[in-house]
């Protein structure tokens, strides 16, 4: 998902390991609850609906509200990453040949009373197609889904369900391999039959996990309070504070005072790198540091002149000064060639673009497109303008004539992801919705899953090799050595016909009032970083 959109390696400081949220799974709870945590939140939400949303603030805000048949443990560290029973009594039968997922749905309802149904779960993946979801892709395998796209109408015959005795059986046209983390993304949270084909953001869709969305304004305020039909599931916290408010502010420096001010209790925003001196120095007890897996990288639109040339996006590789993207955020962040962070056991690193502005000059020119106007996309987050400005520099520099267009946060994927907009290029990002490499090049860069709308591949790469890889690798059940070794070779695939310029692997902050008790009520997860619910104060 791209942030403004989850690192097999722990989160968090070393010390993390092994804390964890004080609230019992399962209906308990204990003497950690309060009554809010007001967290200073940026306005980079895209969506309050789990069948738009695909930015990292939607998601987290979400988690504690809407589950699927199949959710993560939220605990810290590599374990984050296990899937466990979420709606579903259990995890599925898979029949031998991986082309059947069996579940059982739990006895629960919504939070406005109505009960969970196994048909639900088939009108929510087909309310998917009908609101052009960008994670239709991921159910493409279905039997009959891809059809059913075509119309909108009809049913989904490799769904089968039956609601009194609350079973659901899914039929898959090829093994999936990532299936499983498929249906435990946001886009596999179950929601009511008959909720309306349009964005539901404000109308706030009925909850199935501990916490349920009271009120939602966009840009300004969200609040989520408990659910009153939760009855507990295993595994499943029941989370600590009673409420939680998000406070959408705009800058990063107003939104990290406000929690010095005692105004909030946690900052979302990474910390400006002109104070990050001071908060490590004045207040180093309050403070996080985390990796995640995400990459940060320039998109080239191959679709629009100039990109549509092999020379100008190995052009804008060799000029590109990843260092220089490394100061930009204030040291928080790592070189990468790659697409693949460097926590992945597919990793392996590339080196094939040495900073050589000389030859990216040399490579525009026998282009023939020196000279063309190329427009910088960026968003209005500090960071995100800083290298979009540098982007648009460095093109100017190669023989372009580059200027920067920023847009606010909120629009900001919707935008370049709409194919009207023709995006030539820009600043992007990616964390991982679940720890395997389908979720980065089936979900960015292969060619099959383009789309007019909600597009995830911003530089619409599509190489039919490279497709053709992807594609056979999905088939794979288990990530061996000899499957890992060939994820390797799309990562360098990917490079060799520039698609993107990947820049860095970024570094993160967590910062808190000193009343939160990050010793014993502090979760950084695998995928969805820092778990709200988990927080609690000392005292």
């Amino acid at each position: 998902m791209a942030a403004l959109t989850f690192a097999l390696a722990a989160c968090g400081g070393g010390d993390d390991e092994g804390a964890g949220a004080t609230t019992e799974a399962g209906g308990g709870t204990t003497e950690k609850t309060y009554p809010e945590f007001k967290i200073a939140f940026d306005n980079g939400i895209d969506y309050l609906d789990p069948g738009l949303a695909y930015t990292v603030q939607g998601w987290s805000i979400m988690l504690p509200a809407h589950l699927g048949l199949v959710t993560y443990k939220l605990v810290n560290g590599p374990e984050g990453a296990t899937i466990i029973p979420g709606l579903a009594e259990d995890l599925p039968e898979i029949s031998e040949d991986g082309l059947s997922y069996k579940f059982t749905l739990r006895d629960i309802n919504y939070s406005n009373g109505q009960p969970v149904k196994a048909s639900d779960f088939k009108n929510t993946i087909k309310r998917l197609y009908q609101i052009d979801s960008p994670g239709v892709g991921f159910f493409t395998g279905i039997v009959g889904a891809d059809k059913f796209a075509e119309t909108k109408k009809g049913d989904i015959p490799g769904i089968v369900v039956d609601d009194d005795a609350k079973t659901i059986e899914i039929k898959l046209s090829k093994p999936q391999g990532d299936f499983l983390y498929v249906l435990a993304t946001m886009f596999g949270s179950i929601v009511p039959t008959g909720t309306p084909a349009k964005d539901q953001s404000t109308a706030t869709i009925p909850a199935t996990g501990p916490y349920m969305i009271e009120k939602y304004t966009p840009n300004r305020l969200v609040t989520l309070v408990r659910n009153p039909e939760w009855k507990g599931i295993p595994d499943v916290p029941d989370g600590n504070p009673d409420k939680m408010t998000f406070n959408v502010l705009e800058e990063d420096s107003a939104a990290l005072q406000s929690v010095i001010d005692g105004q909030n209790d946690y900052n979302f925003h990474t910390i400006p790198v002109d104070r990050l001196g001071e908060v490590q120095d004045q207040y180093a007890a309050q403070l996080k540091l985390y990796t995640p897996a995400n990459t940060y990288y320039f998109f080239m639109n191959t679709r629009v002149k100039p990109f549509d040339k092999l020379e100008v996006r190995q052009a804008v590789n060799y000029a590109v000064n990843r260092d220089a993207v490394v100061r930009l955020y204030g040291g928080l962040a790592a070189e990468t060639e790659n697409v693949l962070p460097p926590t992945y056991p597919q990793y392996e690193k590339i080196s094939m673009y040495p900073n050589d502005l000389a030859k990216a000059k040399q490579l525009v020119q026998q282009s023939g497109y020196a000279g063309m106007s190329v427009t910088v996309y960026a968003n209005s987050r500090e960071t995100s303008q800083k290298q979009g400005e540098y982007g648009a520099d460095v093109l100017n520099q190669m023989g372009f004539k580059a200027k920067l267009k920023v847009l606010d946060p909120s629009v900001y994927f919707t935008t370049i992801g709409n194919q009207r907009t023709k995006a030539q290029f820009g600043v992007a990002n990616w964390f991982q919705d679940y720890p395997h490499p389908l979720n980065w090049f089936d979900v960015l860069l292969n060619g099959n899953r383009i789309t007019e709308e909600h597009n995830n591949n911003y530089s619409n790469a599509n190489v039919k090799a490279i497709n053709a890889k992807i594609e056979e690798l999905k088939k794979q059940p288990e990530l061996n050595d000899d499957v890992n070794a060939q994820w390797a070779e799309v990562d360098k695939m990917v490079a060799e016909n520039a698609l993107w310029a990947p820049v860095v692997n970024r570094q993160f902050t967590d910062f808190f009032t000193p009343e939160m008790d990050l010793d014993n009520c502090y979760v950084n997860h695998v995928l969805y970083q820092f778990i709200y619910t988990s927080s609690c104060k000392t005292g």
